[in-house]
């Protein structure tokens, strides 16, 4: 049976939208659950490799790779070509306009779009989701995308819920899970432990654990769905 290794983009032109924290926190969600998954790093501050060298993150399941956006094609199809290789490769863009952005997303079977609930960060969601409808008119692709709400307040300020009704009357498709301001996610770049595997009972933690599942299993029907539109 041919392994089949799906590539998810964590894409935006903005810095300071949370991707490199989402890749380290779905990356530790899949790995808990037995997925291989390889992240590619192409952020020129090496932020998720330096969180993973200098904590020497012991993930059998996880690795980490970082090159130079103009060598990212020739990676990707070097990382599937291995003798065992991952299921998942995430991918987290530099927090720039690039050419490496649009590459991307055209090589990936989702592109997930993290921004907060503020003006300027949907602002930025909307370019993103804007060019790969374009690159999906232009090649006749399907590559679907899901906007995420992170950094999200628990006490849910007004702005916060203006932003969401915004979405929601733009008509962009969105994770319905939201990725709340929550400790541990900052805390896994002290202890290089995601969520998954920081192993506390703590409420934040275990709340933090409940977010990336579902987070997961919304990927899966996402992922599902686009090998039926594929197979058809």
């Amino acid at each position: 049976m041919q392994h089949i290794t799906r590539v998810i983009t964590v894409a935006s032109s903005k810095g300071g939208v949370g991707k490199s924290t989402l890749c380290i926190s779905l990356a530790g969600a899949l790995a808990h659950r037995g997925d291989a998954v390889h992240i590619i790093d192409l952020d020129e501050n090496r932020t998720v490799l330096r969180w993973f060298r200098q904590h020497n993150v012991d993930l059998p399941c996880l690795s980490v790779s970082q090159v130079a956006p103009a060598d990212l094609l020739g990676h990707l199809k070097e990382v599937a070509g291995h003798a065992n290789p991952p299921s998942i490769v995430l991918i987290d863009v530099a927090g720039v306009y690039e050419k490496a952005l649009l590459q991307a997303m055209a090589r990936s079977n989702l592109v997930i779009v993290p921004a907060q609930p503020s003006e300027p960060d949907l602002h930025e969601a909307m370019k993103v989701i804007r060019d790969l409808h374009e690159l999906n008119d232009s090649f006749g692709g399907h590559i679907p995308y899901r906007l995420l709400l992170n950094m999200v307040e628990p006490l849910d300020p007004h702005y916060q819920r203006h932003t969401i009704a915004e979405v929601a009357r733009l008509g962009l498709k969105r994770f319905e899970t939201l990725m709340h301001k929550r400790a541990p996610y900052r805390e896994a770049f002290l202890n290089g432990k995601p969520p998954h595997q920081s192993g506390e009972g703590r409420v934040s933690a275990l709340k933090a654990v409940a977010e990336m599942d579902a987070i997961v299993q919304e990927i899966d029907k996402v992922l599902g769905a686009s090998d039926i539109q594929e197979a058809a």
